[in-house]
């Protein structure tokens, strides 16, 4: 099974992690509106990662189900040009992607005191 198979297997919980990051954010809003300092304090953070982390999982069904597919046969000069730009664009996005995933796990270790 490839990860673009495996990918559009799990398309179906993409709008539930949309709704997780919005929901995480909405509770962020309603803590700084309507809750105290210690609400705050025990809340905040776990919503806060929770949204990001749906968010991010989210983008990352929605890059692989994007994945340019294999094709062996070119069908002209440009055809091909194309291909290797879709190829090239993909690449650029993922190792962004690979990142800013980086990124977000020691920013997660770092506010969890791990």
């Amino acid at each position: 099974m490839t990860l673009k198979n495996l990918a559009q297997r799990l398309f179906i919980l993409k709008p539930i992690l949309n709704f997780i990051f919005i929901m995480g954010l909405f509770v962020i809003v309603l803590l700084f509106i309507k809750g105290s300092i210690e609400q705050q304090n025990s809340y905040a953070l776990a919503s806060l990662l929770l949204a990001t982390w749906s968010l991010l999982l989210s983008a990352l069904i929605g890059l692989l189900v994007n994945t340019p597919s294999h094709e062996h046969t070119t069908k002209g000069w440009f055809s091909g040009l194309k291909h290797r730009l879709a190829k090239g664009i993909f690449r650029l996005v993922a190792s962004a992607f690979v990142v800013i995933s980086l990124a977000l796990l020691y920013a997660t270790i770092k506010l969890l005191n791990l």
